[in-house]
């Protein structure tokens, strides 16, 4: 699957075509008890009263984009199968200038409606029509049009060979043309009665608890074996390990503090979790703003940070410090060039202080940093998560080491919808968060968190993904030079330019590695993703690849 998603090889349909195979044969699977309500929590504080899947997750109600919209094509990006959904299979024609989508057949709407290819043609049109849902900037790879050319063919239609953008067109949650025509003004829209293809449709909401039941029609005969779920939002990670404990619900994705000690061997016969890589915790700077503007004082705390005293702080050596290129572990043996070694930045208060001293910068009487004019600089706010405990454990590492060499800061955690928005909106300093792209190579992680699409240019408008604010000439030629070419030395080489720039000026500061944090127990349900049968990546409960799960977890 890497590879044929980094070069665009048109035999890929026949792999579409083999999962989608092997997932019917699947359908249907005897002895299976059915019935019972799923519970989860999750330190979301609230849950807000959206139900519009063209809003990024966290912005819509949780199970969205999970049990309500379903994509084209689900990515596992623990280890790279493409699993099809409502697409059955996929092919590059015409020197990879065209995409040619297979969908699938018998497929309802929860209204009772078919849904058809032209389905699919009008939600990719309707993200050209109001760019601002267009999340993944589709339309800014070169694609051209989308057209239905029979009930189950979609034609993508390129201007330049870009077959990565393969990844954000499977992924795209797919909306019924017939309803959503009607919608004039999308990006504000509540969505109140959505209507999906998935496996659940919506039975009540409030901010605390949205409660599904399970959709009678769903294409996939027989599925799912439960028939509910509820997803709670809960105040803090403490608050979701209390819960999974006193089994008031079967999994949640929390960062739990020392995992195997405090849940699994609490009751090591039914406490399970499985922590798969597939990302990586940064420190964001907001470029935008002095101090963070100036490339010597980012390479200054990127010297003042211990990562590995984080990693060990944050998740008591479940999951190791990063790499400072933001490699994922999977991936930095193919990726990582060795001429990059160098430029790392190594640990060292001393050497942080060097670095500032010959940028100008001073410090008090006191040892409070000040500027080149003498003036002393303002504590800074490092945004977390309310209640996010390794996020919080590792501002407090960062706080207390950005000390050493003068710079004050505070922790200012946010409830999770109005830290989105600080994120996006770029009204922050300092911020805690994973990296904005996952996918098979660095290069989707790579585009989303630095490609000048993603960025805003003020203070205030949003930011899509690119949180640090960060944009060169240089990244954005890297990038489209990796889209339009299939030679995989090429490749390699505009995967170092962008690394080495990483590494130079440091936009953000890679922390420690980033699982996916999938907590469960088997006292009553089985059936869920670990690292014996990855069906899925162990993603959140909100996020598309849980689908998967919702359609497998059954009754003990």
């Amino acid at each position: 699957m890497n590879q044929r998603i980094a070069i665009g090889l048109a035999a890929s349909v026949s792999l579409a075509f083999a999962l989608a195979a092997a997932m019917a044969s699947n359908v249907g699977a005897a002895g299976v008890k059915t019935g019972g309500t799923l519970y989860s929590a999750m330190p979301w504080g609230t849950i807000p009263d959206n139900f519009n899947p063209f809003l990024p997750s966290g912005s819509n109600a949780g199970g969205t984009l999970s049990v309500i919209y379903e994509p084209l094509f689900y990515d596992n990006s623990v280890n790279g199968q493409l699993v099809p959904l409502l697409g059955t299979g996929y092919k590059w024609e015409d020197h990879n200038l065209k995409l040619v989508v297979t969908t699938r057949r018998g497929v309802q709407w929860t209204d009772g409606t078919a849904f058809t290819a032209k389905d699919v043609a009008f939600t990719f049109n309707y993200l050209h029509q109001y760019p601002v849902l267009d999340l993944s900037r589709i339309w800014s790879t070169g694609l051209t049009s989308v057209t239905a050319t029979g009930s189950n063919t979609v034609v993508f239609t390129f201007s330049k060979a870009n077959t990565p953008a393969f990844l954000y067109i499977a992924g795209q949650a797919v909306v019924p043309a017939r309803l959503w025509s009607k919608v004039k003004n999308p990006s504000t829209y509540t969505n109140p009665h959505p209507v999906g293809t998935g496996p659940f449709t919506l039975q009540s909401f409030n901010p605390y608890v949205v409660k599904y039941v399970r959709n009678p029609h769903y294409w996939m005969v027989g599925r799912p074996y439960i028939h509910g779920l509820v997803i709670e939002a809960v105040k803090s990670n403490d608050t979701s390990l209390f819960d999974i404990l006193k089994h008031n619900i079967q999994f949640t994705y929390t960062a739990i503090t020392d995992v195997a000690k405090t849940f699994a061997a609490r009751a090591p016969a039914v406490n399970h979790y499985w922590w798969p890589v597939n990302n990586t915790n940064l420190l964001y700077m907001n470029t935008q703003e002095a101090p963070f503007s100036n490339t010597a004082f980012r390479i200054a705390i990127a010297e003042a940070l211990n990562t590995k005293l984080i990693a060990t702080r944050a998740y008591y050596g479940a999951i190791g410090p990063a790499n400072p290129a933001a490699f994922v572990p999977a991936q930095a043996k193919a990726w990582f060039n060795p001429s990059l070694k160098g430029l790392e930045h190594p640990y060292s208060p001393a050497l942080a202080k060097q670095t500032l001293k010959k940028a100008g910068f001073k410090w008090t009487s006191t040892g409070q940093l000040e500027s080149a004019r003498g003036n002393p600089l303002p504590s800074y706010r490092i945004l977390v998560g309310a209640g996010w405990t390794d996020f919080i454990t590792m501002a407090q590492v960062v706080s207390n080491e950005l000390q050493a060499i003068g710079i004050s800061t505070t922790i200012d955690q946010e409830p999770w919808g109005t830290y989105e928005s600080s994120l996006l909106t770029g009204r922050y300093d300092m911020a805690i968060c994973w990296g904005a792209g996952t996918g098979p190579t660095p290069y989707y992680d790579y585009e989303q968190s630095l490609g000048s699409q993603y960025s805003a240019k003020q203070i205030g408008q949003v930011a899509v993904s690119d949180w640090s604010r960060f944009t060169r000439p240089a990244i954005d030629r890297a990038l489209q030079s990796f889209r339009q070419t299939s030679n995989l030395a090429v490749q390699k080489r505009d995967i170092t330019t962008v690394a080495r720039i990483i590494l130079r000026q440091v936009p953000f500061v890679p922390l420690t590695n980033r699982p996916n944090f999938f907590d469960y127990q088997t006292a009553t349900f089985v059936g869920f993703p670990n690292a014996q049968n990855p069906y899925n990546a162990g993603d959140p409960p909100d996020a598309p690849g849980a689908n998967l799960m919702y359609t497998r977890v059954h009754l003990k």
